[in-house]
């Protein structure tokens, strides 16, 4: 058994379902390094790692890895006598973690933190499931959690309460979303929704949109800002579509997205309408 407390944590702090493995962390004493990154973060692109890990504690040998993929780095630890454990549920390029648990339920499950320790440490297990859940396949997974109407409601306050804690979204953030949700349109049974605004993060406003609007049912979805950023959410190609065009996999396999630079544009809406 895998004790918190004889392991290093390495997370970022880039989303609702990494400050809440970070909260955990430290309610079991385990001790961390916090990645600044943003969504997108690689392991090689952590400054003096090996140093930052000695610092913490040069006695401890496992290190634990949320969503930070980098298996050059990963060899290069175990080569140096770690043991690394990796806790993710992504496809990348050229990797793939995609696993059926989200993040914060593989980390509950490496120590062992069920209902009544959860609750013994001050937490309450249904809004951490809700975590869990919404991470794992957004809020139509909550029905799947056996929630009730009331419960749900509880869920997602909590869970927006965790975005307000990360800073919450910009004022620009939210007006982005709510124009291009009103322009929304449907071509052959798929949600379209577009904006040329690839330097915004409106994807998790926009799904909040779709889920208040198809509670049962949601249809494939495409979200397209500029050439930056494009995301097809609800779909069974989504793992053709990285197997075509790269990117990533999430949500267990039913979304798929891409965030690339300026020098590399993302497919074509028609690109990839063709392929759905």
């Amino acid at each position: 058994m895998l004790k918190a407390e004889e392991a290093i944590l390495i997370c970022p702090r880039n989303d609702e379902e990494s400050l809440m493995i970070l909260k955990l962390a430290e309610a079991v004493n385990m001790p961390t390094i916090i990645s600044r990154q943003p969504h997108g973060a690689r392991l090689e692109d952590e400054e003096e790692l090996l140093s930052r890990i000695m610092d913490v504690n040069s006695e401890i040998r496992d290190i634990v890895i949320v969503e930070i993929p980098g298996p050059a780095t990963e060899r290069m630890l175990e080569h140096q006598g770690f043991t690394v454990h990796i806790i993710d549920h992504h496809r990348y390029d050229n990797l793939d973690r995609m696993k059926q648990e989200s993040s914060l339920e593989q980390f509950r499950e490496l120590f062992h933190i069920d209902k009544g320790r959860l609750e013994a440490l001050g937490f309450d297990d249904l809004l951490v499931r809700g975590v869990g859940a919404i991470d794992r396949g957004f809020l139509w997974e909550l029905e799947a959690e056996g929630m009730n109407a009331e419960e749900k409601i509880c869920a997602i306050r909590f869970y927006k309460e965790l975005s307000s804690e990360l800073g919450g979204k910009s004022q620009e953030d939210i007006y982005e979303a709510k124009r291009v949700w009103e322009n929304r349109r449907m071509e052959n049974n798929i949600l379209i929704l577009e904006s040329t605004r690839g330097d915004l993060s409106i994807r998790n406003l926009l799904s909040f949109e779709m889920a208040e609007a198809y509670p049962v049912n949601p249809p494939q979805t495409v979200i397209v800002q500029g050439k930056r950023r494009i995301y097809v959410q609800e779909s069974d190609k989504a793992k053709k579509l990285h197997e075509t065009f790269g990117g990533y996999t999430f949500g267990r396999d039913a979304c798929w997205g891409m965030l690339v630079s300026e020098e590399r544009p993302v497919p074509t809406l028609h690109e990839v309408l063709s392929l759905l």
